[in-house]
């Protein structure tokens, strides 16, 4: 009998137990249950350095770069080279028709002729009539008038022989011929064409030096000097060259020619496409990881800053540029040094308290 109520009792036991514990764990009514802080990682607002890189589009051309044309018009007769051809200084190109310069040479030639031949006579009337009046045989009038036509002789000879030589240089005008060593890069006539004085024949590239040309805002032309470095990246691939600042031009409305200096013996294909990165002096600017500003291409971009109290606080920014992972970014409520959140945004709104990892 007493062994019946010892187990009785030692059930009743067991049965109890588990309620006593939870009634003993469970917190006083009205009592805050603690709950985990949010965790994040932060970042702190730094200044930009005082330089800042800006890349424009360009295309890598000869330095030295002709469109021979002829002076007068005609019929292209002949063109010697082709496109991709290399040519020297002085070497033909092209040959042009032009009836009306053959002839002009020819009378001008003809003319010179009889001046030269009428000039022999008068020299030699010239002699024989000062050799006559020496003996008293001739009058002084006659020699004189001998004398003043040959000196006439004399001038219209050197005219003739200036538009002899006037029509030949036009005649050899219709050779076309290279100016400089250069590369012939497109052919822009076809034999059998009619060309007006002045039209284009084809194009040349120099072989020597090759630049970029690039046009920049006005603001930042004023920032560059002439022999300040400059870095070049093929737009397809992974080529870089070295380039220096050659010319800068005066501002137009908003942009300036730039023109970077490229060696010939690293530079890339003439007509290639080129990025060129320039770094100009810029004024410090505040910037935030990119991963920091909360809707940064929306309407409402803003950070979340902690305060000393481990709480954040909402703060509206201007997004700006963006360099390696940084965005510059403006607000009259944020200064270099404050922590920004930069993980952990998106559970978040102002006031709360977080936990900052390491």
């Amino acid at each position: 009998m007493k062994a019946m109520k010892r187990w009785a009792l030692r059930a009743a036991l067991m049965l109890v137990a588990p309620v006593l514990a939870s009634v003993h764990a469970e917190p006083a009514r009205g009592e805050p249950v603690a709950q985990a802080l949010p965790a994040v990682r932060s970042v702190a607002v730094r200044l930009s350095a005082a330089e800042a890189r800006y890349r424009f589009p360009g295309t890598l051309r000869a330095r030295k770069r002709a469109s021979p044309a002829f002076l007068h018009a005609g019929v292209l007769r002949e063109r010697r080279v082709g496109r991709g051809q290399r040519v020297e200084a002085g070497e033909p190109l092209a040959r042009l028709h032009n009836p009306a310069m053959a002839p002009g040479l020819a009378a001008a030639e003809a003319r010179v002729r009889e001046l030269e031949a009428r000039l022999r006579r008068l020299e030699q009337d010239v002699s024989r009539v000062r050799t006559l009046r020496e003996r008293n045989h001739s009058a002084e009038d006659e020699l004189d008038r001998l004398v003043a036509e040959r000196d006439a002789t004399v001038q219209a000879r050197e005219q003739a022989l200036a538009r002899r030589d006037e029509a030949a240089a036009q005649l050899d005008e219709l050779t076309l011929r290279a100016p400089f060593a250069a590369e012939v890069t497109d052919l822009l006539v076809e034999p059998g064409e009619f060309v007006a004085a002045g039209q284009p024949i084809l194009n040349l590239a120099g072989l020597g030096a090759r630049e970029v040309e690039i046009r920049v805002p006005a603001s930042l032309a004023e920032r560059l000097a002439v022999g300040q470095p400059a870095q070049l990246m093929a737009t397809f691939g992974a080529q870089r060259v070295a380039g220096q600042v050659r010319d800068i031009g005066g501002a137009g409305a908003s942009m300036a020619p730039v023109v970077i200096a490229v060696d010939a013996a690293t530079a890339p294909a003439l007509g290639e496409s080129l990025w060129v990165q320039l770094a100009a002096a810029a004024p410090p600017a505040l910037q935030v990881p990119l991963a920091a500003v909360v809707d940064p291409g929306g309407h409402d971009p803003h950070v979340l800053v902690l305060d000393d109290d481990e709480r954040v606080h909402r703060v509206a920014v201007t997004p700006g540029r963006l360099a390696q992972g940084w965005v510059a970014v403006s607000s009259p409520s944020l200064s270099a040094g404050n922590r920004v959140v930069t993980a952990g945004q998106g559970r978040l709104t102002a006031g709360d308290r977080v936990k900052v990892l390491p």
